[in-house]
């Protein structure tokens, strides 16, 4: 195999990033003036260590370039970074849940949603443990802080206001009646431009930035009866996602995967499951068409 050596020493580089970025955000929970009990900050605080989750997924996707007696150490070196934010991430929602729970502040409408996928990712980070704990020397996280994360998450989930709740309460809220008085114009146009003009000029201060460009599909290769994601395919399939104004986690659960899974399917690591390849295929071929029309 001939490794590249731009790529090697741009992937060493990026690792370099992904220690820089674990210690910050260990200084940033070990801040407790960054915590607080606001729903929308520890939604934001979620965000933060998702985004870093996807940027190791990327970075680990290119470890196979290097040669083969390297590629377990580091991969090793990255498993315990990640492990040790997860770690962080468990230890820190229960802080968040602890307080927003004792503030008695009333969950915002899509908290419950938001809570289930939290819950379910107790569940991804049993599978990871699972697949690395023992081959990663990683250290099992404390039962009792588990637990406790589990019963908080179940706690909200409860207390959390469902759709249908606030689809009721709209229905129940009466209409403000018609006035008598005729409308008026609350203001005339006072610039120098003709109303031609100011409809002209709307849509380009509307204009939104082009969306990325996405491949209609990615590169799949069977080995075996087994298909495997060509490594790299990450950076893609999250293009994709954000011309769907969706995340990674969402997409593997409409996959029927974990996000874990499919970040390990995407990099190359793992066979991905047939029906998997042809739904992330579809996928990948309906937001290349939403953006064709953009290039």
């Amino acid at each position: 195999m001939t490794v590249n050596k731009s790529v090697v020493q741009e992937t060493l580089r990026l690792i370099g990033v992904v220690e820089n970025q674990s210690r910050e955000l260990m200084a940033f929970c070990q801040d407790s003036s960054n915590s607080s009990p606001h729903f929308q900050d520890y939604k934001r605080f979620v965000e933060k260590i998702e985004h870093f989750y996807v940027f190791v997924d990327l970075v680990e996707g290119r470890i196979p370039e290097f040669e083969t007696a390297k590629r377990e150490p580091l991969n090793k070196h990255l498993s315990k970074i990640r492990w040790k934010v997860i770690i962080l991430e468990l230890d820190t929602t229960r802080i968040y849940l602890v307080k927003i729970t004792q503030s008695g502040r009333k969950l915002p409408l899509g908290a419950r949603e938001f809570l289930v996928r939290r819950l379910e990712r107790l569940s991804e980070i049993s599978q990871y443990y699972d697949r690395f704990g023992e081959e990663h020397e990683l250290a099992p996280p404390a039962q009792a802080l588990i637990e406790a994360v589990e019963k908080l998450l179940r706690a909200g989930i409860e207390q959390a206001p469902r759709l249908e709740e606030f689809t009721n309460s709209m229905t129940n809220t009466p209409l403000p009646r018609p006035s008598a008085t005729p409308m008026q114009p609350t203001m005339a146009p006072t610039s120098s431009y003709s109303m031609a003009e100011t409809i002209r000029l709307d849509p380009a201060r509307m204009r939104q930035p082009l969306l990325p460009v996405v491949p209609e599909k990615v590169n799949v290769k069977e080995t075996w009866g087994r298909f495997y994601v060509e490594k790299g395919s990450l950076v893609a399939v999250s293009q994709a996602c954000k011309v769907a104004s969706i995340s990674i986690d969402q997409l593997a659960t409409k996959l029927g995967l974990s996000r874990v899974a499919l970040s390990l399917m995407l990099s190359g690591q793992d066979p991905m499951p047939r029906q998997a390849v042809d739904k992330l295929q579809q996928f990948m071929g309906e937001q290349a068409r939403r953006v064709r029309p953009e290039r």
